[in-house]
């Protein structure tokens, strides 16, 4: 008789459904074989033992049952510290031996046995113009964006930026009917406008703590590695607005080192980055006004062009005068301030207590050479 498909798919056998293992079968599956295979072993060498006559070995009888659902009281990685028949509440710091630190070994780090893959592409540097185009470009799909959804009508249209120069072009019909609602109406959006810019520009405006914490960030500079160190030769420190100018800029520029008062010579040594010294070389040879007692004389007269011309003359010649630059590996001086020294013995006592001797000794020699000229 011909099998109906009916008959077919009862005889068809149903798939199982995807039933999960649950966790720890197979643990416990290979611990019972284990158990078995030991209690066998176990059956065996009493057999052994008897046809023999001989006594059971000790050492083939586990010393402590395998438990497998029950913790130990001790675990078998501390025995050998602990000792046996001990516990953890038997443990003291002489138990631990000499070869278990605090310190944590780390493994020597190795390079992967894969070739190194080589450095991506560089960024491409574009130029001004390509900039500006690329902003222009972004700027002009911003706006066909905002087009294409007012003319979906999901946002309303910008309104006319009115001014009085245009408002009888594009409000033609309403100013030729009423010209001063008009006008006011344009003053008013005017007046709006003014408004919105002052708010934004106050939104964005730095706080007076802000502010200050970005120029020190921008005046900060690296110099752990290297510094660069400038001597100068000042012709006169005893004018307190003179030290009040080098003082504050040293610290505005993060200059450090010292400045040396004495009847022998006036030494400004200062430390710091690149930045703070090319600032520093044009306060110390262009914006301070040396002047000299005879100078001060000179300007109560100003009437006279050759008083003038004179006093040109000698600030020139006695401005301070950069005597050395160069690099160091680390700085010196922890700040900047002024020493003041009573003779040359203790101004050079000073330099050498810094192990500096030899800044003074350059600040003599600049002297002496700017003497005989």
């Amino acid at each position: 008789a011909r099998i109906t498909v009916a008959e077919k798919r009862s005889i068809t056998r149903r798939r199982k459904a995807l039933m999960f293992v649950k966790k720890g079968k197979f643990q416990r599956k290979a611990q019972a074989m284990r158990m078995e295979q030991i209690s066998q072993q176990l059956r065996q060498d009493r057999v052994v033992s008897k046809k023999v006559g001989g006594s059971q070995d000790a050492s083939m009888i586990p010393a402590r049952p395998i438990q497998v659902d029950e913790l130990p009281d001790i675990e078998w990685w501390d025995e050998r510290t602990l000792g046996q028949n001990k516990t953890y509440d038997d443990f003291t710091e002489d138990m631990v031996p000499s070869t278990i630190t605090l310190k944590v070994h780390h493994p020597v780090p190795l390079a992967p046995p894969c070739e190194v893959e080589p450095p991506g592409p560089r960024a491409l540097l574009l130029t001004k113009k390509e900039r500006k185009k690329i902003r222009r470009m972004n700027k002009l799909e911003k706006e066909r964006e905002r087009q294409d959804l007012v003319s979906a009508g999901m946002i309303p249209a910008k309104e006319p930026r009115l001014k009085l120069s245009n408002m009888m072009a594009i409000l033609m019909d309403e100013a030729v009917a009423d010209p001063s609602a008009v006008e006011k109406k344009v003053r008013a959006q005017m007046a709006k406008r003014a408004q919105a810019h002052l708010e934004h520009n106050a939104s964005r405006k730095l706080s007076k703590q802000a502010k200050s914490e970005k120029l020190r960030k921008k005046l900060q500079e690296d110099t752990r590695k290297k510094s660069e160190v400038t001597i100068y030769l000042a012709p006169d420190l005893s004018s307190k607005q003179v030290r009040f100018k080098i003082d504050a800029n040293a610290n505005q520029y993060n200059m450090t080192g010292v400045g040396v008062i004495s009847d022998i010579a006036n030494v400004v040594v200062l430390e710091g980055g690149p930045k703070g010294t090319k600032k520093f070389k044009g306060l110390m040879m262009r914006r301070i006004k040396w002047q000299t007692d005879e100078a001060a004389e000179m300007d109560d007269d100003d009437d006279d062009d050759s008083d003038y011309e004179y006093q040109q003359e000698s600030s020139s010649k006695t401005g301070a005068k950069l005597i050395w630059q160069g690099i160091q590996s680390q700085r010196k001086f922890l700040n900047f301030r002024f020493e003041t020294c009573s003779s040359e013995a203790s101004a050079r006592k000073f330099f050498a207590d810094k192990g500096l001797e030899h800044y003074w000794d350059q600040a003599l020699n600049a002297k002496t050479a700017g003497t005989e000229d």
